[in-house]
């Protein structure tokens, strides 16, 4: 890794601790879930970052992608438990962090536990390491508490511009065979439930990716799909981040995007029981002392 990809990834993390810092005192009950994303997304700019990908606020039995609508009126319940997922570039650097707000007293030890997997779990991002080892750790360390890690959702390996590539960190043990190298750049990622212990997808989607440039018939499709190739960098967005076109004309649009396979749509996750869901993630470089970025 040379000093200038290193550096990005160092003012990437730090940017984003920061952001998780000055956001954790923001959610509380009755706050608005749009405001929360905007001034997230805000603190992001104003420190000299870029927006690796919509802030994902997701409630309860909602493990992932839920980020909110323009508009959009819901604001956290008095019991919420409440997953912060977010992320910078820098250049192309990403940094990738998430923590969890429990409101409801029945459900601390959720987040207690699944940052003590996150902890144990950081510790073992060192070269030659076997990723399988650090499934292994975080899947004890959940189900000690009686709890079950989300088998389907993954920590994954980070490069320039690409936010999930390369090999995956499984939460439960598998069979795979990857072996961390010095200087990869890995978000490890633990999901716990009191539910069934996975997630499906919903049919809601709030997120999407440039996938592949196509010949499209709409103007405003052409519009769309230039914004998620050119500003957002080819890295996921928000309809709300869309300035034009606007309504009925934006969503004709991405449905002949998507229905060409020039868009890739992200649908909302959520429990498979309706358990709730707790998250904690980092950003680390492996090193003989691992590297967390976002801490």
């Amino acid at each position: 890794m040379d000093e200038k990809t290193y550096n990005n990834y160092i003012t990437a993390g730090r940017i984003l601790k920061e952001t998780r810092e000055e956001t954790k005192k923001l959610i509380v009950p009755g706050a608005s879930l749009l405001e929360i994303a905007e001034k997230t997304e805000s603190i992001i700019r104003k420190k000299g970052g870029l927006v690796a990908f919509p802030t994902n606020i997701s409630i309860n039995d909602i493990a992932a992608h839920y980020t909110p609508n323009e508009n959009e009126k819901t604001v956290f319940g008095e019991k919420d438990v409440i997953k912060i997922d977010m992320g910078v570039h820098v250049d192309g650097y990403i940094a990738d962090s998430a923590y969890t707000v429990c409101f409801d007293p029945d459900k601390k030890e959720m987040v207690s536990v699944i940052e003590k997997a996150l902890e144990k779990a950081l510790s073992l991002a060192t070269p030659g390491r076997p990723v399988s080892e650090i499934s292994e750790v975080i899947e004890s360390e959940i189900t000690s508490f009686g709890f079950k890690p989300v088998s389907n959702l993954t920590g994954h390996k980070l490069k320039r511009y690409q936010l999930h590539t390369g090999f995956i960190i499984p939460n439960v043990r598998t069979g795979i065979k990857e072996i961390l190298k010095e200087n990869d750049v890995i978000a490890i990622e633990p999901f716990l439930t009191d539910g069934g212990g996975s997630i499906k997808e919903g049919r809601d989607v709030r997120i999407y990716m440039f996938e592949k440039q196509h010949a499209v018939r709409m103007n405003a499709a052409r519009q769309v799909l230039s914004a998620a190739k050119e500003q957002f960098s080819g890295l996921p967005f928000a309809l709300r981040w869309i300035k034009n076109p606007k309504g009925i004309l934006l969503n004709r649009a991405i449905r002949e995007l998507v229905s060409v396979g020039s868009i890739y749509e992200y649908n909302i996750l959520k429990e498979i029981m309706g358990g709730t869901v707790t998250q904690a993630e980092h950003t680390v470089i492996v090193k003989d002392k691992p590297l967390i970025t976002t801490r």
